[in-house]
């Protein structure tokens, strides 16, 4: 069983391995303006997205992430929150040319890289993008960001029908920035009612207890509480369905999901009860 716990130099090194693949499958583009798959934006705005991101965590890393609240909309909620940052910051990064692009995430990851090496894993980063006051440690922000070049990377490659593999260990690595997400990333009505204990379960790595108590999220150890329904995921197929690149239900049709335990018909409730990310 892989556990992570502060482990970040094997998320630095997948890190870099993705967008190292990224990079090459950008500068591939022949056509920027076609748009991506499971996306609305197009395959030179999704490159440009990767590289905004990678920019952000770099000032959040040395401290001078101020000047990213400019994209930030004037709201409390997560969702409208982070839609406006995303659709706004696209502007940060005006190319679109699939080589400026592709030379641009990769210095952009190499800054990441440079500014926060060195750093605790558990060093905090100001992300002001998802709610005044808020911050992830470094191990989170990073696993996140192999998040972002993971699944946008597979966004592109399914539009141009290429191949693009995620490794189970990938996949763990990123579970890290989840659980960090999940309280913040909580739907306000879908929750609004609720009391509802999840445990997960990964293939290969640690779970964890999801706890949803009436529009608030909180995350804790395995075992921490009676479940009220056990859900078993491929490391894979969680990340998908989380990023809502798959559904519960193709999971399960692909044996990549289960839902057992006390109350297993709430197996398929669960991705409802928090926003995409």
């Amino acid at each position: 069983m892989q556990r992570m716990g502060n482990g970040l130099e094997p998320v630095r090194a997948a890190l870099s391995n993705a967008v190292g693949r990224a990079a090459a499958l950008v500068a591939s583009i022949d056509a920027p303006s076609r748009t991506a798959s499971c996306l609305t934006w197009s395959l030179g705005e999704t490159a440009a997205h990767m590289v905004v991101g990678l920019r952000a965590y770099t000032d959040a890393a040395r401290g001078t992430s101020d000047h990213w609240q400019e994209h930030v909309a004037d709201t409390a909620v997560f969702s409208e929150r982070l839609a406006g940052m995303t659709a706004s910051s696209l502007d940060a990064v005006p190319e679109r040319d699939p080589a400026t692009l592709a030379r641009l995430l990769g210095e952009a990851a190499e800054e990441y890289l440079a500014a926060s090496a060195g750093l605790s894993p558990d060093q905090r980063l100001d992300t002001p993008w998802y709610g005044d006051g808020t911050s992830l440690r470094l191990v989170e922000a990073t696993a996140l960001l192999l998040g972002e070049q993971l699944i946008h990377g597979r966004d592109m490659a399914t539009t141009l029908g290429r191949p693009w593999p995620i490794s189970r260990a990938e996949a763990l690595m990123v579970t890290v920035a989840a659980r960090a997400m999940l309280p913040n990333a909580v739907h306000p009505d879908a929750s609004r009612d609720v009391d509802l204990t999840y445990a997960v379960h990964l293939r290969g790595g640690d779970g964890f207890t999801v706890r949803v108590v009436r529009g608030t999220a909180t995350v804790e150890p395995p075992g921490s509480r009676r479940a009220d329904c056990h859900l078993w995921f491929d490391p894979v197929a969680f990340l998908l369905v989380g990023y809502g690149r798959i559904s519960p239900w193709a999971a399960i049709a692909r044996g990549q999901a289960l839902a057992y335990g006390r109350r297993p018909w709430l197996g398929t409730r669960f991705k409802k009860l928090f926003v995409n990310p």
